[in-house]
């Protein structure tokens, strides 16, 4: 309700008060009138317009409209109606407005009007003057009062989001820092003793047949870049603030792409790449996301589908700056080959999909399954 009424007096509802007010004036003339002249009905309206003032100027409008008052007393042919009510409006609106300390000489002005012009006796006179000089003081002060309290409430609560925004902060990075710190200490060290092990068992067997070799250095050179991106997601974790995307994403996306289709080859799929030689011009993150959209949908070829299996694979960028992805293979349509919304792997392509305003599909395709992603052009950013 305060918050209303703070609306209403407002200068954006302007207009619509200055409507109000002047329908009110229009009505009381005509009805409550007596055969009102000219004069009255300028110095009504006028006193209407006179208590515009009152958003930026109170004290103008309140002696304003007291003026237009004690001209109606003076030389009106009918009372003054709308003149009283309009400096009683505006007296009003100088208190909640200025305060009581401000107010008390246009209140004593507006006192004084109806007393240098009285209406039947003494007592009368008085409790005329009292009622209209100083009720206005009293619902003025009220009403800045109640302003005054709302102004607190939302300082309070601004105070108290801002304090929850602060704790939820801190809590998330206390969680960044457990999260980093266990990825460091538990991954980490596994990853690094594999890849130890398998370094160490690599030159323990040089006269092993060259597939297992093959496979022994597969291993090896993926724990290594393993160990690497988990340095970075790391350093990401401790420090929030900088650009997780360009830090993690690849410096070469095509390289990239290569890297990850020769691995799953190595792996035994038969992977046929078409990467057009505009992606380079990509952004970080969309760049991040077509590897991330190829890393999982290669190995879920190899988990749901076997070795044993030919993939297309189709990155290109179109003539306004968006980017299709496709992956799509010729596996076996197996009960337990993954399905949105249950495989987490597809859950996070989808969610990294869609924070970039993009379009995901997977799902059977004939024999086999199908990703689909398309990426559009981020303002800004070059395509």
């Amino acid at each position: 309700m305060t918050r209303s009424a703070e609306s209403l007096l407002g200068e954006r509802m302007l207009p619509v008060r200055l409507a109000v007010l002047t329908v009110l004036a229009v009505g009381c003339l005509l009805l409550l009138g007596n055969e009102p002249t000219v004069f009255d009905w300028a110095t009504g309206l006028l006193a209407v317009l006179a208590t515009a003032h009152g958003v930026r100027r109170p004290m103008t409008a309140s002696l304003l409209t007291t003026g237009l008052l004690v001209l109606g007393f003076e030389f009106g042919h009918t009372g003054p109606i709308v003149a009283k009510v309009a400096a009683a409006f505006a007296l009003a609106e100088l208190t909640a407005r200025r305060g009581g300390g401000r107010s008390w000489p246009a209140a004593v002005g507006l006192g004084a009007a109806y007393l240098l012009h009285p209406v039947g006796g003494t007592a009368v006179m008085v409790y005329r003057a009292v009622v209209m000089a100083v009720l206005p003081l009293f619902i003025g002060g009220l009403l800045r009062a109640a302003w005054a309290r709302a102004e607190e409430s939302a300082r309070e609560a601004d105070a108290l989001e801002q304090r929850r925004a602060s704790e939820i902060a801190a809590a998330r990075e206390t969680e960044r820092t457990a999260i980093a710190r266990e990825l460091h200490d538990l991954i980490a060290h596994h990853v690094s003793s594999t890849v130890l092990r398998v370094g160490v068992a690599r030159h323990a067997v040089p006269d092993a047949p060259p597939a297992l070799l093959e496979v022994l250095d597969d291993i090896h050179s993926t724990g290594k870049q393993t160990l690497t991106d988990l340095r970075k997601l790391v350093t990401i974790l401790r420090d929030p603030a900088g650009d997780g995307a360009s830090f993690l994403a690849p410096a070469d996306l095509p390289a990239a792409l290569t890297e990850t289709v020769e691995r799953a080859r190595r792996g035994g799929l038969a992977v046929t790449a078409n990467v057009a030689e505009d992606v380079t011009a990509v952004d970080a993150l969309r760049a991040l996301t077509v590897l991330r959209l190829t890393q999982e949908g290669l190995a879920n070829v190899v988990k749901h589908a076997g070795p044993e299996t030919t993939v297309w694979m189709t990155v290109s960028v179109d003539a306004a700056g968006d980017l299709d992805f496709t992956l799509r293979d010729n596996g076996s349509p197996r009960t337990d080959r993954p399905r949105l919304p249950g495989g987490v792997g597809l859950i996070g392509l989808r969610e990294r999909v869609e924070l970039l305003d993009g379009e995901f599909g997977a799902g059977p395709n004939g024999s086999g399954w199908r990703i689909t992603a398309r990426l559009p052009r981020r303002i800004g950013t070059a395509a």
